[in-house]
């Protein structure tokens, strides 16, 4: 399915979304069926073409919160794990191109650099975006050119990688009062990572 540029004639919102840009268009009482818009199109594209449907059913309003509320590519998001990102992708101007995920030539499972501008960070299954958002911040600080903000959404199976439970993020994670089963983002900040949402 093609989409329009920001075709305000479009029976569905999620045509109207090239970027992120026009979803903070959206009026925030459109963004519920925004939501279900996204989980019906995840739905009906991984049941025939495979892929990480209950990781992104879960993470669909965290996204679009994250995408309402900061600046990619200026802010940098990282999902840890990746697999997922495809609600990220649908929002980033990748809904075109969505019904070939993980097929031949077609959209990664994972982020990608080279797929898209609003993907700062390709690392699927690695568990290391905690390790990666705090290297952005600590490049920032050191070339303030390089980096306005760094995100990381850690959820799903990142909460039991190695990287992520390791002795300095499992620190951070108490000091945010966090258990190991739920949802965060983190923001790395000016001063110290600063906690942003969990659910």
């Amino acid at each position: 399915m093609k989409s329009a540029s920001f075709d305000k004639t479009s029976a569905r919102l999620l045509d109207r979304i090239e970027s992120p840009a026009d979803l903070k268009r959206l009026e925030e009482n459109q963004l519920p069926q925004l939501a279900q818009e996204i989980r019906d199109e995840l739905i009906s594209v991984l049941s025939r073409t495979g892929g990480h449907l209950g990781p992104n059913l879960g993470v669909v309003e965290l996204t679009l919160a994250l995408h309402r509320v900061f600046e990619t590519p200026e802010d940098k998001l990282l999902f840890d794990v990746s697999h997922q990102g495809y609600v990220h992708k649908l929002l980033t101007g990748r809904l075109d191109r969505f019904g070939t995920i993980r097929q031949y030539q077609g959209l990664n499972g994972f982020l990608l650099r080279s797929e898209s501008e609003h993907d700062c960070y390709g690392a699927g299954h690695a568990g290391t975006a905690l390790s990666a958002g705090l290297g952005m911040a600590v490049a920032r600080d050191r070339h303030t050119d390089l980096v306005n903000l760094a995100l990381v959404a850690h959820v799903d199976a990142a909460q039991h990688t190695e990287m992520a439970v390791g002795p300095r993020f499992a620190q951070l994670r108490r000091g945010f009062g966090l258990q190991s089963t739920e949802h965060v983002a983190y923001r790395f900040g000016r001063e110290r990572p600063n906690f942003v949402d969990r659910g």
